[in-house]
């Protein structure tokens, strides 16, 4: 495991737990499902670094049956988790959007991603091997969808005079940002090969500066709103 792995996964926990002292100090509901979110992102990409063990040769019978197993690749835990974090977006601005209309939007998007990725997973028999085509490509529609929603709603109203204090804000925009801009890049996955060392390179050192952003935005967002969601402040402010 490089250092730019092991700096996600930092930067993952710390967000996690920004997130979480947020919601215990502010209880504020609409946040929980980003925080739960946060924590399941956490497990996951701890669990899927048994990928990096599975490069080494080591004699146990246990080592040696996941290696011969279905389970060889980390692909399925990623796919389990692609559908939570659709869902749990959903869940998450569902709770902030009030619109009946646009929480219908929501409620279809949700259901016809799962519906697609559960029909493709039993007719091609790839869940343990590969994911959902234009995986990324589908999960940035999702978010710009949901994003743009919540924009909608907080433009037409007189929050938008206060938006520096709310952590949806931040959440909204870090999640925007970082899927239009890495997006791109997995386009161009097709050249990641070892021969292509000057593509690896800009990849690792993009994806690095992404996740940081990314990453620092939802922890600030979190921090920095707390002062504002007072128990005197609790009731003005979303």
């Amino acid at each position: 495991m490089n250092f730019n792995v092991f700096l996600f996964h930092i930067l993952e926990l710390i967000a996690a737990v920004a997130g979480s002292i947020y919601y215990i100090k502010t209880r504020d509901y609409k946040i929980k499902p980003f925080v739960w979110y946060l924590w399941i992102m956490v497990i996951v990409e701890t669990i899927g670094m048994y990928g990096y063990i599975l490069q080494y040769n080591f004699d146990n019978e246990i080592f040696i049956w996941i290696k011969n197993s279905v389970f060889c690749y980390n692909s399925w835990l990623y796919n389990l988790f692609n559908l939570a974090t659709i869902f749990l977006f959903g869940v998450f601005y569902n709770k902030l959007i009030k619109s009946k209309i646009d929480k219908n939007i929501i409620k279809l998007i949700i259901i016809l991603y799962v519906i697609f990725s559960v029909l493709y997973f039993v007719f091609s028999g790839g869940f343990f091997i590969k994911s959902i085509p234009y995986d990324f490509l589908l999960s940035t529609f999702v978010v710009f969808v949901f994003v743009m929603l919540y924009y909608k709603q907080l433009l037409n109203s007189e929050k938008i005079l206060f938006f520096y204090k709310s952590p949806y804000f931040y959440i909204s925009s870090g999640l925007l940002l970082w899927f239009l801009c890495v997006t791109p890049l997995f386009i161009f996955d097709a050249y990641f090969y070892e021969i292509n060392q000057s593509f690896i390179e800009f990849r690792s050192l993009y994806l690095l500066i992404a996740n940081i952003f990314l990453y620092v935005c939802f922890t600030f967002g979190f921090l920095y709103t707390i002062q504002y969601k007072k128990p005197s402040a609790t009731k003005r402010l979303p």
